[in-house]
């Protein structure tokens, strides 16, 4: 086949830049872009080469998370190299590998334009585990030019392993370009010992190489053997021994016959102890660079010639390559006064080297800071806070821990002191490793920071009737609010399985009816009934109406155990000759809750509010006695108090017994109500919603902790069988509702507010909201399209979910950021919360509350853009957490989480958000120290 080329001009770096793209029989899908850049003007009379990078990167769907770790610790390690070794150029080479495709490949000797590769750089596709490592190795091979440095990152073993004609290749290219591989495994499709991994301990014998089986939290550590070799000149290296061995106790030599500047001893593997010895026999000194257990990394400096021994014992396989170093003229100098401050001047092998100290980096004749803190495998705060200092760091104490004088961190008892908690004086505290929690007594409901009466342990509602309390508490009657369950393969006769039904959704109270039974059944049902695997079925019979609400074990059948599983359900009769259910989610899947199909004759013709009487010969339904009146002016609607709006409930057999015409019903000033009927119960609801709507009558009593709403329902309908009036009915409606997140948003016109609907097993049931208050109470919400600010304030932004239970899930805000524009991917970001957890180069965030109920809360002062933006933009990408499942209280170290979630994001936007008092510059014209303090912060973010 011909060789095609295409030549595209396109814009880069203030100039046009050449791509030539190429493709051939064999690498149809491997187009090759060659970009080249004008190095930027140093100080360097002259430029050294140095050995080329290549990255070979396994694209797959499952390495999303790896590309990105992978982009932050490249990062890292261009600018340490460049740092080290300002006049170096090298080739940087990038490959991609994917399934059925390798390729394409991207080349360039920029190191901000091999930056930018990673942004093009996306995961897709891969179905399996094994992936086409081998082709992918290949073509890196043939692209990259001789003594490179390859880098394979991937998550899975090689499914090319047994190709014979590339794997030789690839054998064939190494030994021709003796280019070292090193293979960074995040992943294992089988394990250590599967043909398809032990291809890579192989090559990378092979190549001088390595095989690291890493986590991916580690993988920037791995780049400090990178960061040793690529910051010298090209060939300043020698190969002086390789070793190969499996697990246990062994020794083995090496002779050291140049002198060279360092040793470089580098092991992979599990080994768990190494000790060298140089020539005579005599303990050398290591230092430490990287010492993990998939691999390690020493040096010894000025190593004398002669024989060196090292013993090492180890866990598993595990090899040993050792390289000598010559001196670099890099850092040589004439004199030591040529030296930085912050460098040491050595004499290596009758050349005077300038050195940066520890905890500096540079070429020896400048030396900066090394921010330690700013990636986390740069230091060792595993379990604190690290802080930079000049040359060094430190580690502080995360949030509910202390120092010790042993320099240790140990929990801080909240619950010691009163002035360390704010548990509510009624609440038990309950201390915890780094944090506490506060549980109101029995007979109290609330956070243990709140705790009101609760009225429902009292029994307030009575036999028969549930208890629900919220805010305030409400009495309920599950024989009129449940939800219908109309599905015939619910019968336990039913044996054909066609959907595997799983009733872990449902959560309330039930009624079966319908042609598959009407009760559950109340002996043990066969496996593989009632359309699922486990059928489930209640022990002990039914209750009676005079019995009330009763508990009852419900058992699910499987592996022979009748009761394998298990849950309670709460059962109550009710006067119409039916039974309601409550249910609580079934305890794993595939299981359903199944009815007997003789029990269909039992079910009511009548309404849930109806009962059948023997009248005048002939059976009819009449209102239950609860509900009977002989005037319009005895209806008395149930009224409930809900989070959203206050619910007059009507009965229809009311109506009817006034020969009331339903479908003639007229509210006045509709618009504002809301209008349901639920045939279940008989009922028909009108709903008040809580908002200060201009015209809807609604009225607002509030003081500091509660807020009463009043309205009236003005209702207008005809009656009679012969004559026809018009009837009118007037209901005063009242709801009182101590004050908190939600319920400030009601008392507000115009609440600065933003909302998104969320998707629980796509029942779209909850809400979940962003607003701005005023302090740090959280029950005063910022009004108005815009909000204007003094740099003095504090921003608090709660996060809170609303909806039917929101009690079983813990709102996690995963990132909060601010933006100067609307746009959310606005380019400049200032991240607030990353990973779940704060900033914490910003002193002025704090996080209240953040995985540990049904909202979030956090705090950070004012401030602006630097570049003339004066609007501040909030946004926050949350998810929802089961608390059922365990903790989701975000455990942060250093800067970060210790891990992310799986589930799905939603995002809320908050804004605008204008600064009142823009700041003054200095008056030698410098930036007041506030911009220079965002600034820095902004490019920590984008770091």
């Amino acid at each position: 086949m011909p060789l095609l080329l295409l030549l595209a001009l396109i814009p880069c770096c203030g100039g046009i830049v050449p791509i030539t793209v190429s493709t051939t029989a064999k690498w149809s899908s491997a187009s090759i872009y060659n970009y080249s850049e004008i190095p930027a003007k140093t100080n360097c009379t002259s430029q050294q080469e140095s050995s080329s990078l290549t990255y070979l990167v396994d694209t797959t769907g499952s390495m999303s998370d790896d590309l990105q770790q992978l982009k932050l610790a490249n990062g890292w390690l261009l600018d340490r190299v460049y740092a080290r070794f300002p006049c170096g150029v090298r080739q940087y080479t990038m490959v991609e590998f994917n399934d059925p495709t390798v390729g394409p490949v991207r080349v360039t000797n920029s190191k901000s334009m091999f930056g930018d590769f990673f942004n093009s750089l996306v995961a897709y596709g891969g179905d399996d585990c094994p992936e086409l490592a081998m082709s992918g190795l290949e073509l890196a091979l043939q692209r990259s030019p001789p003594n490179s440095f390859i880098l394979v990152l991937t998550d899975a073993s090689a499914k090319d392993y047994n190709n014979i004609t590339i794997v030789n290749n690839v054998r064939s290219l190494i030994n021709t370009t003796n280019s070292q591989i090193f293979f960074l495994i995040t992943g294992l499709c089988l394990d250590l010992n599967d043909p398809q991994f032990l291809i890579y301990r192989e090559l990378a014998k092979l190549s001088f190489g390595h095989v690291f089986q890493i986590s991916l939290s580690d993988l920037g550590k791995a780049f400090n053997y990178l960061d040793f070799t690529l910051s010298r000149p090209a060939n300043s290296s020698v190969q002086v021994f390789s070793g190969e061995y499996s697990a246990g106790n062994h020794s083995d030599s090496f002779p050291v016959q140049s002198n060279f500047s360092s040793l470089i001893i580098t092991t992979d593997g599990s080994v768990y102890s190494i000790r060298v010895l140089g020539p005579g026999s005599v303990d050398v000194p290591l230092k430490n660079i990287v010492s993990e257990m998939w691999g390690s990394m020493y040096v010894v400096k000025y190593p004398g010639k002669g024989i060196w021994m090292y013993n090492i014992y180890a866990g598993g396989p595990h090899s040993v390559r050792v390289e000598g170093f010559t001196a670099s003229n890099i850092s040589s100098a004439a004199r030591c006064s040529d030296c930085h401050t912050n460098a040491s001047c050595e004499e290596a092998l009758g050349i005077l080297q300038c050195l940066c100290k520890d905890g500096f980096i540079g070429d020896g004749f400048t030396c900066s800071d090394v921010d330690e803190c700013a990636y986390s495998w740069s230091n060792n705060c595993s379990s604190g806070i690290c802080k930079n200092t000049f040359g060094s760091y430190i580690c502080d104490c995360r949030p509910g821990y202390k120092k010790t004088l042993a320099n240790t961190c140990v929990d801080i008892d909240e619950c010691s002191r009163p002035d360390l908690n704010n548990c509510s004086a009624l609440a038990s505290c309950i201390n915890s490793a780094g944090s506490y929690s506060c549980v109101c007594p029995a007979g109290y409901f609330g956070n243990g920071f709140i705790c009101s009466v609760d009225e429902c342990s009292a029994g307030v509602c009575g036999k028969g009737m549930e208890c629900i309390k919220n805010v305030s508490y409400s009495c309920s009657d599950p024989c009129l609010y449940n939800t219908v369950l109309d599905e015939p393969w619910r019968s336990t006769n039913n044996t054909y399985l066609t959907r595997y039904n799983c009733d872990t959704d449902k959560v309330g109270w039930y009624r079966f009816v319908g042609a598959g039974g009407v009760r559950m059944s109340e002996s043990c049902v066969p496996e593989l009934r009632c359309d699922t695997h486990a059928p489930m079925w209640i022990t002990g019979s039914h209750p009676l109406v005079s019995d009330g609400i009763v508990s009852r074990t419900a058992c699910a059948h499987w592996s022979g155990n009748c009761c394998l599983w298990s849950t309670t359900v709460l059962i109550k009769a009710c006067t119409g000759g039916y039974h309601v259910y409550k249910l609580n989610r079934t305890p794993v899947c595939h299981l359903t809750y199944c009815t007997d199909p003789s029990t269909v004759s039992d079910y009511s013709t009548c309404a849930a509010d109806e009962v059948k009487r023997f009248i005048n010969g002939t059976y009819q339904c009449q209102c239950k006695d609860e509900y009977k009146v002989s005037a319009l002016s005895e209806i008395r609607p149930t009224l409930t108090c809900e989070n959203r709006a206050i619910r007059a409930t009507f009965h229809k057999c009311q109506l009817k017994t006034l020969n009331i015409n339903i479908q003639s019903i007229n509210l006045k000033n509709s618009k504002c109500f809301l209008y349901q009927e639920d045939s279940a119960t008989n009922t028909i609801s009108v709903l008040s919603p809580l908002q200060m709507d201009v015209g809807c009558g609604m009225q607002l009593i509030r003081n500091d902790t509660h807020v009463t709403y009043i309205n009236v329902l003005d209702l207008s309908m005809e009656s009679g069988d012969l004559i026809i009036r018009n009837e009118e009915l007037i209901v005063k409606l009242s709801c009182t509702y101590q004050v908190n997140m939600l319920v400030s948003l009601s008392t507000a016109l115009h609440p600065f507010v933003s909302s998104t609907n969320i998707s629980i097993g796509g029942t779209g049931q909850f809400k979940a909201y962003m607003a701005l208050y005023k302090d740090n109470n959280y029950l005063s919400v910022y009004e108005g399209a815009e909000v204007i600010l003094s740099s003095s304030s504090l921003l608090y932004i709660g996060v809170f979910l609303d909806g039917l239970d929101v009690s079983q899930y813990a709102v996690v805000m995963g990132n909060c950021y601010a933006t100067p524009s609307s746009n959310a991917d606005d380019p400049i970001k200032y991240y607030i919360i990353q990973n779940s957890c704060p900033n914490k180069q910003d002193s002025s965030i704090t996080v209240m509350e953040n995985g540990v109920s049904s909202k979030g809360r956090f705090s950070v002062q004012m401030f602006k853009f630097v570049g003339g933006y004066d609007l501040v933009y909030m946004y926050c990408q949350i998810y929802l957490c089961d608390l059922k499942t365990g903790s989701c209280a975000p455990v942060c170290s250093g800067i970060r989480s210790l891990s992310g979630p799986d589930q799905e994001n939603y995002s809320l936007k908050l804004g605008p958000i204008k600064r009142q008092d823009p700041p003054k510059s200095g008056a030698d014209g410098t930036q007041a120290p506030w911009v220079l303090l965002i600034s820095a912060l902004l490019f920590l973010a984008k770091a």
